[in-house]
Protein backbone atom coordinates (compact mmCIF):
# COMPACT_ATOMS: atom_id res chain seq x y z
CA UNK A 1 0.00 0.00 0.00
CA UNK A 2 1.44 3.35 -1.04
CA UNK A 3 0.98 6.62 0.78
CA UNK A 4 -1.81 8.78 -0.55
CA UNK A 5 -1.76 12.55 -0.90
CA UNK A 6 -5.52 12.86 -0.72
CA UNK A 7 -6.69 14.93 2.23
CA UNK A 8 -10.08 14.61 3.79
CA UNK A 9 -11.93 17.90 3.84
CA UNK A 10 -14.79 18.61 6.23
CA UNK A 11 -17.92 17.10 4.78
CA UNK A 12 -19.70 20.45 4.67
CA UNK A 13 -17.12 21.73 2.18
CA UNK A 14 -17.51 19.09 -0.48
CA UNK A 15 -20.17 20.59 -2.68
CA UNK A 16 -22.68 18.13 -4.02
CA UNK A 17 -21.27 15.37 -1.85
CA UNK A 18 -21.87 17.26 1.41
CA UNK A 19 -23.89 16.04 4.36
CA UNK A 20 -26.25 18.25 6.30
CA UNK A 21 -25.36 19.03 9.92
CA UNK A 22 -28.78 18.20 11.33
CA UNK A 23 -27.81 16.50 14.62
CA UNK A 24 -27.59 18.63 17.77
CA UNK A 25 -26.31 17.91 21.28
CA UNK A 26 -29.44 15.96 22.24
CA UNK A 27 -29.28 13.80 19.13
CA UNK A 28 -25.54 13.19 19.48
CA UNK A 29 -25.95 12.23 23.14
CA UNK A 30 -28.82 9.91 22.17
CA UNK A 31 -26.54 8.19 19.64
CA UNK A 32 -23.92 7.54 22.32
CA UNK A 33 -26.29 6.62 25.15
CA UNK A 34 -28.49 4.59 22.81
CA UNK A 35 -25.49 2.50 21.78
CA UNK A 36 -24.29 2.04 25.37
CA UNK A 37 -27.66 1.17 26.90
CA UNK A 38 -28.22 -2.03 24.96
CA UNK A 39 -29.14 -5.46 26.24
CA UNK A 40 -26.01 -5.39 28.40
CA UNK A 41 -27.69 -3.26 31.05
CA UNK A 42 -30.07 -6.12 31.71
CA UNK A 43 -27.71 -9.07 31.31
CA UNK A 44 -24.40 -7.67 32.57
CA UNK A 45 -25.84 -5.91 35.61
CA UNK A 46 -27.21 -9.17 36.99
CA UNK A 47 -23.98 -11.00 36.22
CA UNK A 48 -21.87 -8.26 37.79
CA UNK A 49 -23.91 -8.29 41.01
CA UNK A 50 -23.72 -12.07 41.20
CA UNK A 51 -19.93 -11.79 40.95
CA UNK A 52 -19.18 -8.92 43.35
CA UNK A 53 -22.45 -7.72 44.89
CA UNK A 54 -22.76 -3.97 45.40
CA UNK A 55 -19.07 -3.65 44.49
CA UNK A 56 -20.33 -3.99 40.92
CA UNK A 57 -20.84 -0.22 41.16
CA UNK A 58 -17.06 0.06 41.52
CA UNK A 59 -16.58 -2.24 38.52
CA UNK A 60 -18.84 -0.12 36.32
CA UNK A 61 -17.18 3.08 37.54
CA UNK A 62 -13.74 1.64 36.82
CA UNK A 63 -14.86 0.56 33.34
CA UNK A 64 -16.21 4.06 32.70
CA UNK A 65 -12.90 5.61 33.77
CA UNK A 66 -10.89 3.26 31.54
CA UNK A 67 -13.23 3.94 28.61
CA UNK A 68 -12.84 7.66 29.28
CA UNK A 69 -9.10 7.41 28.59
CA UNK A 70 -9.89 6.57 24.96
CA UNK A 71 -12.90 8.93 24.96
CA UNK A 72 -10.49 11.76 25.81
CA UNK A 73 -8.53 10.93 22.65
CA UNK A 74 -11.71 11.05 20.59
CA UNK A 75 -12.70 14.36 22.17
CA UNK A 76 -9.39 15.96 21.19
CA UNK A 77 -9.51 14.66 17.63
CA UNK A 78 -13.14 15.79 17.32
CA UNK A 79 -12.04 19.41 17.78
CA UNK A 80 -9.48 19.07 14.97
CA UNK A 81 -11.14 16.93 12.29
CA UNK A 82 -14.85 17.72 12.00
CA UNK A 83 -15.63 14.96 9.52
CA UNK A 84 -17.49 11.67 9.46
CA UNK A 85 -15.54 8.48 9.98
CA UNK A 86 -14.54 8.62 13.64
CA UNK A 87 -11.42 6.65 14.51
CA UNK A 88 -10.69 5.75 10.90
CA UNK A 89 -10.73 9.40 9.82
CA UNK A 90 -8.46 10.42 12.70
CA UNK A 91 -5.88 7.73 11.92
CA UNK A 92 -6.04 8.54 8.21
CA UNK A 93 -5.46 12.25 8.84
CA UNK A 94 -2.50 11.71 11.16
CA UNK A 95 -0.63 9.05 9.21
CA UNK A 96 -1.85 9.98 5.70
CA UNK A 97 -1.16 6.44 4.50
CA UNK A 98 -3.12 3.76 2.74
CA UNK A 99 -2.40 1.53 5.73
CA UNK A 100 -5.18 3.42 7.51
CA UNK A 101 -7.49 1.38 5.29
CA UNK A 102 -7.02 -1.51 7.71
CA UNK A 103 -8.37 0.58 10.60
CA UNK A 104 -11.41 1.41 8.50
CA UNK A 105 -11.81 -2.26 7.63
CA UNK A 106 -11.87 -3.17 11.34
CA UNK A 107 -14.63 -0.64 11.94
CA UNK A 108 -16.78 -1.38 8.88
CA UNK A 109 -16.96 -5.01 10.01
CA UNK A 110 -17.06 -4.32 13.75
CA UNK A 111 -20.07 -2.00 13.57
CA UNK A 112 -22.28 -4.35 11.50
CA UNK A 113 -21.28 -7.26 13.76
CA UNK A 114 -22.35 -5.20 16.79
CA UNK A 115 -25.67 -4.30 15.16
CA UNK A 116 -26.21 -7.96 14.24
CA UNK A 117 -25.65 -8.88 17.89
CA UNK A 118 -28.26 -6.34 19.03
CA UNK A 119 -30.78 -7.58 16.47
CA UNK A 120 -30.08 -11.23 17.27
CA UNK A 121 -30.66 -10.41 20.94
CA UNK A 122 -33.88 -8.64 19.94
CA UNK A 123 -35.06 -11.72 18.04
CA UNK A 124 -34.17 -13.94 20.99
CA UNK A 125 -36.08 -11.79 23.51
CA UNK A 126 -39.02 -11.44 21.12
CA UNK A 127 -39.21 -15.22 20.74
CA UNK A 128 -39.05 -15.86 24.48
CA UNK A 129 -41.19 -13.06 25.89
CA UNK A 130 -43.40 -11.52 23.19
CA UNK A 131 -44.17 -14.38 20.83
CA UNK A 132 -46.06 -16.48 23.44
CA UNK A 133 -48.17 -13.45 24.37
CA UNK A 134 -49.30 -12.70 20.80
CA UNK A 135 -49.60 -16.33 19.66
CA UNK A 136 -47.49 -16.17 16.51
CA UNK A 137 -47.42 -19.37 14.43
CA UNK A 138 -44.82 -21.86 15.64
CA UNK A 139 -43.68 -22.39 12.06
CA UNK A 140 -42.47 -18.78 11.84
CA UNK A 141 -38.65 -18.77 12.25
CA UNK A 142 -37.58 -17.01 15.44
CA UNK A 143 -35.18 -14.70 13.55
CA UNK A 144 -37.79 -13.09 11.27
CA UNK A 145 -38.57 -10.19 13.70
CA UNK A 146 -34.86 -9.29 13.75
CA UNK A 147 -34.76 -9.09 9.95
CA UNK A 148 -37.94 -6.99 9.91
CA UNK A 149 -36.44 -4.53 12.41
CA UNK A 150 -33.25 -4.34 10.33
CA UNK A 151 -35.27 -3.46 7.23
CA UNK A 152 -37.09 -0.72 9.16
CA UNK A 153 -33.83 0.72 10.51
CA UNK A 154 -32.22 0.77 7.07
CA UNK A 155 -35.31 2.56 5.77
CA UNK A 156 -35.09 5.17 8.53
CA UNK A 157 -31.39 5.73 7.85
CA UNK A 158 -32.13 6.14 4.13
CA UNK A 159 -34.67 8.85 4.96
CA UNK A 160 -31.99 11.20 6.28
CA UNK A 161 -29.71 11.96 9.22
CA UNK A 162 -32.28 14.29 10.78
CA UNK A 163 -34.93 11.58 10.72
CA UNK A 164 -32.42 9.06 12.09
CA UNK A 165 -31.48 11.45 14.88
CA UNK A 166 -35.12 12.10 15.80
CA UNK A 167 -35.85 8.37 15.86
CA UNK A 168 -32.81 7.83 18.09
CA UNK A 169 -33.90 10.56 20.50
CA UNK A 170 -37.43 9.15 20.77
CA UNK A 171 -36.42 5.51 21.22
CA UNK A 172 -33.57 6.30 23.63
CA UNK A 173 -35.88 8.55 25.64
CA UNK A 174 -38.53 5.85 25.82
CA UNK A 175 -36.17 3.17 27.00
CA UNK A 176 -34.59 5.45 29.62
CA UNK A 177 -38.11 6.28 30.83
CA UNK A 178 -38.99 2.57 31.10
CA UNK A 179 -35.72 1.81 32.89
CA UNK A 180 -36.54 4.76 35.16
CA UNK A 181 -39.93 3.19 35.94
CA UNK A 182 -38.16 -0.05 36.85
CA UNK A 183 -35.76 1.88 39.09
CA UNK A 184 -38.61 3.77 40.71
CA UNK A 185 -40.27 0.51 41.67
CA UNK A 186 -37.08 -1.14 42.89
CA UNK A 187 -35.73 1.82 44.84
CA UNK A 188 -38.92 2.04 46.90
CA UNK A 189 -37.44 -0.88 48.84
CA UNK A 190 -34.10 0.93 49.25
CA UNK A 191 -32.11 -0.05 52.31
CA UNK A 192 -28.74 1.60 52.89
CA UNK A 193 -27.87 -1.18 55.33
CA UNK A 194 -28.25 -3.87 52.67
CA UNK A 195 -26.21 -1.96 50.10
CA UNK A 196 -23.43 -1.06 52.53
CA UNK A 197 -23.28 -4.61 53.87
CA UNK A 198 -22.96 -6.04 50.35
CA UNK A 199 -20.31 -3.46 49.50
CA UNK A 200 -18.27 -4.24 52.63
CA UNK A 201 -18.48 -7.98 51.90
CA UNK A 202 -17.16 -7.71 48.35
CA UNK A 203 -15.02 -4.56 48.22
CA UNK A 204 -11.81 -6.48 48.98
CA UNK A 205 -12.32 -8.85 46.04
CA UNK A 206 -9.96 -6.80 43.93
CA UNK A 207 -9.38 -9.46 41.30
CA UNK A 208 -13.08 -10.18 40.81
CA UNK A 209 -13.88 -6.46 40.68
CA UNK A 210 -11.22 -5.96 37.99
CA UNK A 211 -12.44 -8.95 35.95
CA UNK A 212 -16.03 -7.71 36.18
CA UNK A 213 -14.87 -4.27 35.06
CA UNK A 214 -13.27 -5.84 31.99
CA UNK A 215 -16.51 -7.72 31.33
CA UNK A 216 -18.64 -4.56 31.26
CA UNK A 217 -16.09 -2.25 29.58
CA UNK A 218 -17.47 -2.71 26.09
CA UNK A 219 -20.85 -1.27 27.16
CA UNK A 220 -19.23 2.19 27.15
CA UNK A 221 -18.06 1.98 23.54
CA UNK A 222 -20.89 4.20 22.25
CA UNK A 223 -18.69 7.30 22.29
CA UNK A 224 -17.11 6.09 19.05
CA UNK A 225 -20.49 6.12 17.33
CA UNK A 226 -20.83 9.83 18.15
CA UNK A 227 -17.48 10.69 16.58
CA UNK A 228 -18.21 8.54 13.54
CA UNK A 229 -21.25 10.72 12.74
CA UNK A 230 -19.41 14.01 13.34
CA UNK A 231 -19.88 15.22 9.78
CA UNK A 232 -23.62 15.55 10.46
CA UNK A 233 -23.38 17.07 13.94
CA UNK A 234 -23.94 20.79 14.37
CA UNK A 235 -20.96 22.73 15.82
CA UNK A 236 -19.01 19.46 16.24
CA UNK A 237 -15.99 21.06 17.95
CA UNK A 238 -18.19 21.81 20.96
CA UNK A 239 -20.99 19.27 20.56
CA UNK A 240 -19.02 16.03 20.11
CA UNK A 241 -16.83 16.27 23.27
CA UNK A 242 -19.86 17.30 25.33
CA UNK A 243 -22.00 14.49 23.94
CA UNK A 244 -19.25 11.91 24.54
CA UNK A 245 -18.87 12.65 28.23
CA UNK A 246 -22.54 13.40 28.82
CA UNK A 247 -23.53 10.00 27.44
CA UNK A 248 -20.87 8.21 29.52
CA UNK A 249 -22.10 10.04 32.64
CA UNK A 250 -25.78 9.21 31.98
CA UNK A 251 -25.03 5.55 31.37
CA UNK A 252 -22.76 5.29 34.44
CA UNK A 253 -25.53 6.66 36.69
CA UNK A 254 -28.13 4.31 35.19
CA UNK A 255 -25.89 1.27 35.61
CA UNK A 256 -25.13 2.23 39.21
CA UNK A 257 -28.83 2.54 40.06
CA UNK A 258 -29.67 -0.74 38.32
CA UNK A 259 -26.93 -2.48 40.34
CA UNK A 260 -28.47 -1.13 43.58
CA UNK A 261 -31.91 -2.45 42.61
CA UNK A 262 -30.50 -5.89 41.80
CA UNK A 263 -28.60 -5.95 45.10
CA UNK A 264 -31.79 -5.06 46.97
CA UNK A 265 -33.73 -7.74 45.09
CA UNK A 266 -31.37 -10.65 45.73
CA UNK A 267 -31.30 -9.74 49.42
CA UNK A 268 -35.09 -9.68 49.66
CA UNK A 269 -36.41 -13.03 50.84
CA UNK A 270 -39.88 -12.36 49.44
CA UNK A 271 -38.46 -11.61 46.01
CA UNK A 272 -36.28 -14.73 46.06
CA UNK A 273 -39.34 -16.83 46.76
CA UNK A 274 -41.20 -15.01 43.97
CA UNK A 275 -38.30 -15.61 41.57
CA UNK A 276 -38.08 -19.27 42.52
CA UNK A 277 -41.80 -19.69 41.91
CA UNK A 278 -41.89 -17.85 38.57
CA UNK A 279 -38.56 -19.20 37.36
CA UNK A 280 -39.18 -22.81 38.29
CA UNK A 281 -36.21 -22.87 40.68
CA UNK A 282 -35.83 -25.59 43.26
CA UNK A 283 -35.47 -23.09 46.11
CA UNK A 284 -34.80 -19.40 46.82
CA UNK A 285 -31.21 -20.32 47.74
CA UNK A 286 -30.25 -20.80 44.09
CA UNK A 287 -31.48 -17.31 43.09
CA UNK A 288 -28.01 -15.73 43.00
CA UNK A 289 -26.78 -18.36 40.56
CA UNK A 290 -29.91 -17.88 38.48
CA UNK A 291 -29.32 -14.10 38.34
CA UNK A 292 -25.76 -14.70 37.11
CA UNK A 293 -26.84 -17.12 34.39
CA UNK A 294 -30.16 -15.49 33.42
CA UNK A 295 -29.72 -11.84 34.37
CA UNK A 296 -32.31 -10.53 31.94
CA UNK A 297 -34.99 -12.96 33.12
CA UNK A 298 -34.26 -12.29 36.78
CA UNK A 299 -34.47 -8.53 36.25
CA UNK A 300 -37.69 -8.85 34.30
CA UNK A 301 -39.14 -10.82 37.21
CA UNK A 302 -37.88 -8.09 39.55
CA UNK A 303 -39.85 -5.56 37.49
CA UNK A 304 -42.91 -7.79 37.80
CA UNK A 305 -42.35 -8.11 41.55
CA UNK A 306 -41.93 -4.38 42.13
CA UNK A 307 -44.43 -3.02 39.59
CA UNK A 308 -47.11 -5.69 39.44
CA UNK A 309 -48.40 -7.72 36.51
CA UNK A 310 -47.58 -5.10 33.86
CA UNK A 311 -44.06 -4.58 35.18
CA UNK A 312 -42.72 -7.67 33.44
CA UNK A 313 -43.76 -6.45 29.99
CA UNK A 314 -42.70 -2.86 30.75
CA UNK A 315 -39.23 -4.23 31.35
CA UNK A 316 -39.30 -6.42 28.24
CA UNK A 317 -40.38 -3.48 26.06
CA UNK A 318 -37.56 -1.41 27.57
CA UNK A 319 -35.07 -4.12 26.69
CA UNK A 320 -36.37 -4.43 23.12
CA UNK A 321 -36.17 -0.66 22.64
CA UNK A 322 -32.61 -0.73 23.96
CA UNK A 323 -31.59 -3.22 21.32
CA UNK A 324 -33.37 -1.31 18.54
CA UNK A 325 -31.78 2.04 19.40
CA UNK A 326 -28.33 0.49 19.74
CA UNK A 327 -28.70 -1.16 16.34
CA UNK A 328 -29.95 2.09 14.79
CA UNK A 329 -26.96 4.08 16.07
CA UNK A 330 -24.65 1.37 14.79
CA UNK A 331 -26.21 1.40 11.31
CA UNK A 332 -25.58 5.15 11.17
CA UNK A 333 -22.00 4.86 12.42
CA UNK A 334 -21.07 1.94 10.18
CA UNK A 335 -22.33 3.65 7.03
CA UNK A 336 -20.40 6.85 7.82
CA UNK A 337 -17.12 4.98 8.16
CA UNK A 338 -17.70 3.54 4.69
CA UNK A 339 -18.42 7.04 3.38
CA UNK A 340 -15.18 8.37 4.85
CA UNK A 341 -13.21 5.46 3.40
CA UNK A 342 -14.68 5.97 -0.08
CA UNK A 343 -13.70 9.66 0.01
CA UNK A 344 -10.08 8.62 0.58
CA UNK A 345 -10.17 6.01 -2.16
CA UNK A 346 -10.22 3.12 0.32
CA UNK A 347 -13.57 1.85 -0.94
CA UNK A 348 -15.13 2.03 -4.44
CA UNK A 349 -16.12 5.55 -5.50
CA UNK A 350 -19.85 4.78 -5.71
CA UNK A 351 -19.94 4.29 -1.92
CA UNK A 352 -19.45 8.04 -1.37
CA UNK A 353 -22.40 9.16 -3.48
CA UNK A 354 -24.91 11.28 -1.58
CA UNK A 355 -28.58 11.16 -2.52
CA UNK A 356 -29.53 14.75 -3.47
CA UNK A 357 -32.98 14.50 -1.89
CA UNK A 358 -32.28 12.75 1.41
CA UNK A 359 -28.67 13.86 1.80
CA UNK A 360 -27.76 10.27 2.72
CA UNK A 361 -24.92 8.04 1.41
CA UNK A 362 -27.39 5.48 0.08
CA UNK A 363 -24.89 2.84 -1.05
CA UNK A 364 -23.05 3.03 2.28
CA UNK A 365 -26.27 2.59 4.26
CA UNK A 366 -27.51 -0.32 2.14
CA UNK A 367 -24.05 -1.92 2.26
CA UNK A 368 -24.04 -1.65 6.04
CA UNK A 369 -27.48 -3.25 6.18
CA UNK A 370 -26.24 -6.08 3.97
CA UNK A 371 -23.27 -6.77 6.23
CA UNK A 372 -25.51 -6.74 9.30
CA UNK A 373 -27.81 -9.27 7.65
CA UNK A 374 -24.79 -11.44 6.75
CA UNK A 375 -23.46 -11.52 10.32
CA UNK A 376 -26.97 -12.03 11.71
CA UNK A 377 -27.65 -15.05 9.51
CA UNK A 378 -24.19 -16.62 9.87
CA UNK A 379 -23.82 -16.29 13.66
CA UNK A 380 -27.47 -16.33 14.68
CA UNK A 381 -28.99 -18.79 12.22
CA UNK A 382 -26.59 -20.90 10.15
CA UNK A 383 -24.18 -21.65 13.01
CA UNK A 384 -26.21 -20.28 15.91
CA UNK A 385 -27.44 -21.84 19.12
CA UNK A 386 -30.45 -19.59 19.73
CA UNK A 387 -34.15 -20.55 19.76
CA UNK A 388 -35.11 -22.37 16.62
CA UNK A 389 -31.56 -22.79 15.33
CA UNK A 390 -29.48 -25.90 14.92
CA UNK A 391 -26.29 -26.20 16.87
CA UNK A 392 -24.76 -28.43 19.43
CA UNK A 393 -24.94 -31.37 17.01
CA UNK A 394 -21.32 -31.24 15.87
CA UNK A 395 -19.47 -28.94 13.55
CA UNK A 396 -18.90 -25.23 14.00
CA UNK A 397 -21.14 -23.59 16.58
CA UNK A 398 -20.97 -19.81 16.96
CA UNK A 399 -23.99 -17.98 18.31
CA UNK A 400 -24.56 -14.62 19.98
CA UNK A 401 -21.61 -14.72 22.37
CA UNK A 402 -19.14 -15.42 19.57
CA UNK A 403 -20.71 -12.63 17.53
CA UNK A 404 -20.28 -10.17 20.42
CA UNK A 405 -16.65 -11.23 20.91
CA UNK A 406 -15.95 -10.89 17.18
CA UNK A 407 -17.38 -7.36 17.20
CA UNK A 408 -15.35 -6.51 20.30
CA UNK A 409 -12.14 -7.75 18.67
CA UNK A 410 -12.63 -5.62 15.56
CA UNK A 411 -13.66 -2.47 17.44
CA UNK A 412 -10.99 -2.75 20.13
CA UNK A 413 -8.36 -3.11 17.43
CA UNK A 414 -9.54 0.20 15.99
CA UNK A 415 -9.34 1.90 19.40
CA UNK A 416 -5.69 0.89 19.77
CA UNK A 417 -4.75 2.61 16.52
CA UNK A 418 -6.67 5.78 17.42
CA UNK A 419 -4.69 6.17 20.65
CA UNK A 420 -1.44 5.56 18.78
CA UNK A 421 -2.52 8.26 16.32
CA UNK A 422 -2.93 10.82 19.12
CA UNK A 423 0.63 10.27 20.32
CA UNK A 424 1.87 10.67 16.74
CA UNK A 425 -0.30 13.75 16.21
CA UNK A 426 1.29 15.52 19.18
CA UNK A 427 4.76 14.66 17.87
CA UNK A 428 3.97 15.54 14.28
CA UNK A 429 2.16 18.83 14.90
CA UNK A 430 2.74 19.95 18.51
CA UNK A 431 1.78 23.58 17.89
CA UNK A 432 -1.56 22.89 16.21
CA UNK A 433 -4.57 24.55 17.83
CA UNK A 434 -6.59 22.01 19.79
CA UNK A 435 -9.71 23.30 21.51
CA UNK A 436 -9.57 20.30 23.81
CA UNK A 437 -6.29 18.69 24.86
CA UNK A 438 -5.83 15.30 26.52
CA UNK A 439 -3.70 15.74 29.64
CA UNK A 440 -0.51 13.78 30.30
CA UNK A 441 0.17 12.66 26.73
CA UNK A 442 1.62 10.10 25.98
CA UNK A 443 0.74 8.44 29.30
CA UNK A 444 -3.05 8.63 29.06
CA UNK A 445 -3.14 7.19 25.51
CA UNK A 446 -0.64 4.50 26.56
CA UNK A 447 -2.91 3.49 29.46
CA UNK A 448 -5.81 3.33 26.99
CA UNK A 449 -3.76 1.19 24.60
CA UNK A 450 -2.77 -1.18 27.39
CA UNK A 451 -6.34 -1.59 28.62
CA UNK A 452 -7.63 -2.19 25.09
CA UNK A 453 -4.96 -4.82 24.42
CA UNK A 454 -5.72 -6.50 27.74
CA UNK A 455 -9.36 -6.79 26.71
CA UNK A 456 -8.37 -8.09 23.28
CA UNK A 457 -6.39 -11.01 24.68
CA UNK A 458 -9.33 -11.96 26.92
CA UNK A 459 -11.60 -12.55 23.91
CA UNK A 460 -12.45 -16.17 23.12
CA UNK A 461 -10.06 -17.85 20.69
CA UNK A 462 -12.70 -18.74 18.08
CA UNK A 463 -13.74 -15.10 17.70
CA UNK A 464 -10.11 -13.93 17.64
CA UNK A 465 -9.40 -16.45 14.89
CA UNK A 466 -12.41 -15.22 12.92
CA UNK A 467 -11.20 -11.63 13.39
CA UNK A 468 -7.82 -12.67 11.98
CA UNK A 469 -9.54 -14.23 8.98
CA UNK A 470 -11.54 -11.02 8.52
CA UNK A 471 -8.34 -8.93 8.48
CA UNK A 472 -6.82 -11.26 5.86
CA UNK A 473 -10.01 -10.90 3.82
CA UNK A 474 -9.61 -7.13 4.05
CA UNK A 475 -6.08 -7.30 2.68
CA UNK A 476 -7.29 -9.51 -0.18
CA UNK A 477 -10.14 -7.08 -0.86
CA UNK A 478 -7.65 -4.20 -1.05
CA UNK A 479 -5.38 -5.81 -3.62
CA UNK A 480 -8.14 -7.40 -5.73
CA UNK A 481 -10.84 -4.71 -5.66
CA UNK A 482 -9.32 -1.37 -4.61
CA UNK A 483 -5.83 -1.64 -6.12
CA UNK A 484 -6.89 -4.10 -8.80
CA UNK A 485 -9.89 -1.99 -9.84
Amino acid sequence: MDATETETEPSDMQGGDSLERDIGLLGATAIGAGTMIAGGIFVLSGLAVANVGAAAIVSFALAAVVASFTALTYAEFATIYTVDGGGYAYVAEVFDSDWSYLVGWLLILGYPASAAFYLASFADWFARFVRPAIALPEALPYWIPGVVVLAVLVGINLAGAEETGRFQIVVTGLKIALIGLFLLGGLRAFSAEIVVSSLETHITQFGDIALTSALVFITFFGFEAIATSEGEIDAPERTVPRAIFLSIAIVSVLYGLVVIVVVLAINDGAFLSFLADRGGLSSPDVATTFVAEHGEVAMARAAQYYLGGTGFYVFVVGALLSMISAANATVLAGSRVKLAMARRGHLPERVQRIDPQSGVPTVAVVGTGGLILFFFLVFGVAFGTSPGTPGGDGGLVLGFESLAHFADAMLLGGLVFVNVALIQSRRKDPDRERRFRVPAVPWIPLIAIGSNLALLVSIELTSLALAGVAVIAGVVFWFTVIEGG
